[in-house]
């Protein structure tokens, strides 16, 4: 089957002219083109092979979410806890509003960008891309684009964004730390850029302390590796020198604190008398393990009804300004934070 970039190579048009015509997006381009492009549409026979009702002008109610992870090989979307949360709520509430999701992982922008064109999108809804893919479509598709946890520094651009306080999560899990009688705590987490959730966590950690008057030499940092057999070995070494002291550690997901607990158990580290472990996102598995995660809780479904929303609105012609939309979380308190002198 002929591609996009194909037709758009024999027309000499670029691949977004062409995603125009056959979207109907025709206002602005002039006949000549129009025609050269409609001309190769034809002869490839291009609209009969994907299907004449999904690229037909009256829309294809068609909501894209697109993931961008490039971290997630050794373990696939759906068995990410997090992950496939958040895609079961947003599969939810798109069905609920009377649209079909179109699914897609993948960190190249041109495999992404051709599905989006191919498949007349009408909205999308983007998660785990930087700041600068985001502008690569927003310059590349004219459809409503919500982003989901994205932290942006160019605010003069437009953007609409739906994530979570996760500076005040940070705030709120290190107050409780400290009040625990902790004072020498480890805040470990992913590779943090300076533009992403982890650092915001971390940021809000670091004010709790700071304003409890704690002496900053005494908080560590572990950046853990993305591949899971390497975070478990940087862990176990961590825990053979006894933390380094350390006897709480804030983990900025439950998934990685959890997996921390079960390598503890099977080095005969008991959570919390030996060491207190606290989580970020409060999933399902935060309330299964024994005893239970201390945490922060955040709505997934809200996030998702907040995104869902916003881009459905877009399509149906609102105008919607730049917004970043923050939404609330709240401390868990459960087992696994022992209260020191």
């Amino acid at each position: 089957m002929i591609t996009i970039k194909e037709m758009a190579d024999l027309a000499g048009v670029s691949p977004t002219t062409v995603s125009n015509v056959l979207h109907g997006r025709t206002r602005k381009m002039s006949k000549e083109t129009l025609e050269k492009v409609q001309n190769v549409i034809r002869d490839s026979n291009y609209v009969s092979n994907m299907g004449a009702r999904l690229l037909a002008n009256h829309g294809s109610r068609i909501i894209g979410v697109v993931l961008g992870y490039d971290h997630r090989d050794q373990i696939n979307i759906i068995q990410d806890p997090f992950t496939g949360e958040l895609i079961g709520a947003l599969e939810h509430e798109i069905s609920r509003q009377g649209y079909f999701m179109m699914l897609y992982r993948n960190p190249n922008v041109e495999k992404c960008l051709q599905m989006a064109m191919a498949w007349n999108i009408e909205g999308l809804v983007m998660i785990g891309f930087t700041e600068e893919t985001y502008y690569a479509f927003r310059e590349r598709l004219s459809i409503p684009i919500v982003t989901i946890d994205h932290y942006f520094q160019k605010k003069a651009l437009d953007f609409r964004n739906v994530g979570l306080q996760d500076y005040e999560g940070g705030y709120s899990m290190g107050q409780y730390l400290i009040s625990q009688g902790h004072r020498r705590i480890c805040f470990c987490g992913n590779w943090i850029p300076m533009d992403s959730i982890d650092e915001q966590r971390y940021q809000g950690f670091l004010k709790a302390v700071e304003n409890a008057g704690v002496e900053k030499k005494e908080i560590l940092r572990m950046d853990l590796s993305t591949d899971t057999d390497l975070r478990m070995q940087m862990m176990a070494r961590f825990a053979e020198k006894k933390f380094d002291g350390c006897t709480a550690l804030f983990f900025t997901s439950d998934y990685i604190a959890i997996e921390a607990i079960n390598l503890f158990y099977d080095m005969g580290i008991r959570v919390p008398d030996d060491i207190s472990v606290a989580g970020f996102d409060d999933i399902l598995s935060a309330k299964q393990i024994r005893p239970q995660l201390t945490t922060i809780h955040q709505n997934v479904s809200d996030k998702a009804k907040w995104a869902v929303c916003q881009v459905i609105r877009m399509c149906k012609g609102d105008i919607l300004g730049c917004e970043d939309i923050r939404l609330p979380v709240e401390l868990v308190i459960r087992g696994t934070v022992k209260k020191i002198r």
